[in-house]
């Protein structure tokens, strides 16, 4: 059977039998790897060349991360978190964090750590769904060993371009704080971003803030067959602040917080053969302000390989996930003018294994928005995804989602359908409306073969989609298909976490008398993975 799970998953131990596995911990050994270990570099110049231009990452990340201390009772869940926190830095190639008896009632905390090659320079050509990117950047994501994160890139995709300059650093001032940063300019403007944040940094952390301001002049595009045939030119400022406090047994957390979003929303007027048909608010000033509250249950944490990549770890949460917020917001628009509106969010969330080997995650949202009585915005998302590993030497993977949104006041948001977002064989942003639903199958294959720490793997997929023709239709339209095969590329030491994927697609379906050619997609990640689904370049959501 193929090894997919570990096999000795990580589960949380809950009340006694947690409190009989602790031990006072004596000390704390942080032991640290190059990308590719001496053993391994050695004779091989390939390897040699990426250790002498990487920077092992500082021991004191590392241990920036560690809020044990000599002296406290530890368990093994805290352990196994810890491992986990430390492979969501996406520094780590792998990381093991384990316990060794030190003496009657004590054990050492050894947390041994290989780094992934961090720095990135590329040049690109690609294609996704009819439509040519050209990229050139230069990135570190592991700045010198202090784990910050420097990048700089130009990009030209169709008509459009962008150059991009960002920072980030999730230990900020020696700190559990994270500071992210971006400025830049494309085709429509400039735009600027910088949040500061202080999450809840492990299960047993009682607090998390934090403040997030962006800027951008930018134009909204709608979609028709592909082509932007109507744009909104916006500049956009928006602030938000909040706070929350957790608390709760490490396996049912909950946290009770206050949100404040504010926004300033200058439009001018539509550009473009679709202007007509695109409502433009007035200039709009919104303040919501309100609690939320979210609640986790999280019985259990395995780590698996091979769900979407090939020799790394991926950690899984398994349990149910519910979060509510409740606003008032002041909307104030020019020549509508000036209301206070209830705002309700809602979201749930839940992984489970039904079987030996098998993931399922459900998910669900739905946001909506009051104005007199009436409805005026609303947004829902639903998906399902399920993972089978116990074949040998391959993983059956299948998603469905679905989504929809209407407004009454701000601008409609559209969805997209295409290459671009889980309709392979379609020319991206071919399909636009205001409900999408998509069905993505995939059976991917590990081939077991290795070049150079590379790993190639091949999928066979399906993908099926459907969507409305905007607001003239609340139905979904027929079903759009695709067949392909594809290839994939991974590396823990070179790529961490990330997948290469080539997808070679044939649509099978003619629509409106169109007929769609064999296509050639070159992208990074997955079209969807345990909790996530391609983006989409639909106008703003």
């Amino acid at each position: 059977m193929y090894a997919g799970v570990r096999s000795a998953a990580l589960a949380v131990l809950t009340g006694a039998a947690a409190a009989q596995d602790a031990a006072r911990l004596r000390a704390i050994t942080v032991q640290r790897d190059d990308v590719f270990a001496a053993s391994e570099a050695a004779g091989n110049p390939f390897y040699e060349i990426a250790n002498w231009l990487h920077f092992v990452t500082d021991e004191a990340v590392i241990r920036r991360e560690v809020w044990l201390q000599p002296g406290d009772r530890v368990t093994t869940d805290e352990v196994a978190e810890l491992e986990r926190n430390l492979r969501q830095l996406g520094l780590f190639g792998a990381v093991r964090a384990q316990l060794v008896p030190a003496g009657p009632d004590e054990q050492d905390l050894v947390v041994t750590t290989r780094d992934r090659f961090s720095l990135s320079l590329n040049a690109s050509v690609a294609s996704v769904g009819g439509v040519q990117r050209y990229n050139l950047g230069l990135s570190d994501s592991n700045l010198f060993g202090t784990g910050k994160s420097l990048g700089i890139s130009t990009d030209r995709t169709g008509s459009e371009h962008q150059q991009v300059l960002s920072w980030y650093d999730p230990q900020f001032l020696g700190t559990w704080h994270t500071l992210a940063a971006q400025v830049g300019s494309t085709d429509e403007g400039h735009f600027a971003t910088i949040a500061l944040r202080r999450p809840f940094h492990h299960l047993d952390d009682p607090y998390s803030y934090g403040a997030e301001f962006a800027n951008a002049t930018q134009r909204i595009d709608y979609f028709r067959r592909g082509d932007s045939t109507a744009e909104v030119p916006l500049a956009s400022d928006s602030l938000r602040l909040f706070c929350a406090a957790g608390s709760g047994p490490r396996e049912l957390r909950d946290a009770i917080g206050l949100d404040l979003r504010a926004r300033n929303l200058d439009y001018s007027d539509a550009i473009g053969p679709d202007a007509g048909r695109v409502r433009v608010p007035g200039d709009t000033r919104d303040v919501d302000f309100g609690p939320y509250w979210t609640i986790d249950d999280r019985p259990r944490y395995d780590v698996v390989r091979h769900l979407d990549a090939f020799d790394y770890d991926e950690d899984l949460t398994l349990g149910m996930h519910a979060g509510v917020r409740a606003a008032a917001r002041y909307r104030d628009e020019a020549g509508a003018g000036a209301a206070l509106e209830p705002v309700l969010d809602v979201d749930m969330s839940a992984a489970f294994t039904p079987a030996a080997d098998a993931y399922v995650t459900l998910q669900g949202g739905v946001t909506g928005r009051l104005d007199d009585g009436h409805l005026v915005g609303w947004r829902t998302r639903a998906a399902l995804h399920g993972y089978l590993l116990g074949l040998p030497a391959q993983t059956l993977a299948g998603s469905v989602t679905h989504d929809a949104a209407t407004e009454q006041q701000d601008l409609q948001p559209q969805l997209t359908l295409g290459e671009d977002n889980g309709l392979r064989g379609y020319p991206a942003r071919e399909f636009a409306g205001t409900r999408r639903c998509r069905l993505n199958l995939e059976d991917r294959v590990d081939t077991g073969l290795e070049v150079l720490s590379v790993h190639l793997g091949v999928t066979a997929f399906f993908d099926v989609g459907w969507i409305n023709d905007g607001d003239s239709s609340l139905a979904l339209g027929d079903a759009v298909r695709g067949v392909g095969c594809g290839l994939r590329l991974g590396s823990s030491h070179l790529f961490g976490n990330r997948v290469l994927r080539i997808d070679v697609s044939w649509p099978l379906d003619e629509v409106g008398g169109r007929q769609f050619g064999t296509s050639v997609s070159f992208a990074i990640g997955q079209v969807f993975t345990f909790f996530g689904n391609a983006g989409t370049l639909g106008s703003e959501f």
